[in-house]
């Protein structure tokens, strides 16, 4: 994990523990799926599926154009790379609304996905697609969210206005952002319930699962030193329990109960405790049972 500027720059398999940590105190209720379209594969010069162009180079080129547009900072909350690279924006932290759908963005999270996926451009990689995933499903368990297309949007779901259309309108919808290739399926309502959400579903699934069999500090074994501690406090609790209730009558004690019996001051003395045989015994040495 490697903070330069205005971003943080993780790989996938951090962004769990990291996103556990952070206090969001405004109420999500929505993930939003964005390509950048520009950066793109092309953009960042792919050589063999490795970008020449740093990550963090890429993310201050898009702030300085969202800037460009009179926007406070990065519109983005987060950025998902070719190579599987997670990039936070610090200038627009998960407590911020982004400015990824315009007038639709309160309640959001904004993630931009980078390459142009329309139809005839680029082809998402292996890593991005398991990144991409994996930080849906790991933001859908911190925001108890449901894995449907009321709580991750497409922004080609929506008019330019902002107004939540039924599905993608050629025409009608602001963008064809996703993509009209994207996941391999498409930008429709058809084509995020095909593919998409159910592989968020079972990443999210196989996230709860490994919940579940991690072992909780209290169930790890006891140490050596634990286990001696916890002998002797049996010891103790075996000796004490002894004196609340005697098996038989100790021997100091016995001339004191024979007394106290005959003088008709208790019906028995079996089974009594050790304080009770002390009493008995003083008692008797005061003269009280002659």
């Amino acid at each position: 994990m490697i903070q330069q500027g205005n971003f943080l720059l993780m790989e996938k398999d951090e962004f769990r523990d990291w996103l556990s940590k952070q206090s969001v105190s405004r109420k999500i209720d929505r993930l939003q799926v964005h390509h950048t379209a520009s950066p793109n594969y092309k953009t960042r010069r792919m050589v063999n599926g490795i970008a020449q162009q740093d990550h963090f180079e890429c993310l201050e080129g898009m702030r300085r154009y969202h800037l460009s547009e009179g926007w406070s900072g990065t519109g983005q909350n987060i950025t998902i790379f070719e190579d599987g690279k997670v990039g936070i924006s610090l200038d627009r932290n998960l407590n911020k609304t982004p400015a990824g759908i315009r007038n639709a963005n309160s309640g959001a999270i904004c993630i931009e996905i980078i390459g142009y996926f329309d139809k005839g451009n680029d082809v998402m990689t292996d890593k991005q697609k398991n990144a991409v995933v994996h930080i849906y499903a790991c933001l859908a368990e911190k925001f108890n969210l449901t894995i449907d297309t009321n709580h991750i949007v497409y922004h080609a779901w929506f008019t330019y206005g902002g107004t939540r259309l039924t599905d993608f309108k050629p025409g009608e919808s602001s963008k064809t952002c996703p993509g009209t290739a994207f996941w391999g399926d498409g930008n429709t309502v058809a084509a995020a319930k095909k593919n998409f959400l159910p592989q968020i579903q079972a990443e999210l699934d196989q996230l709860k699962s490994k919940n579940k069999t991690t072992v909780s500090e209290d169930d790890q074994p006891m140490t050596i030193q634990e286990q001696a501690d916890f002998q002797a406090l049996q010891e103790q609790v075996k000796q004490l329990t002894s004196k609340l209730s005697m098996d038989k009558i100790p021997d100091w004690a016995m001339e004191a109960c024979v007394a106290a019996k005959n003088a008709g001051a208790v019906d028995t003395t079996s089974g009594g405790s050790f304080d009770f045989y002390r009493l008995i015994t003083v008692l008797y040495r005061k003269g009280f049972f002659k």
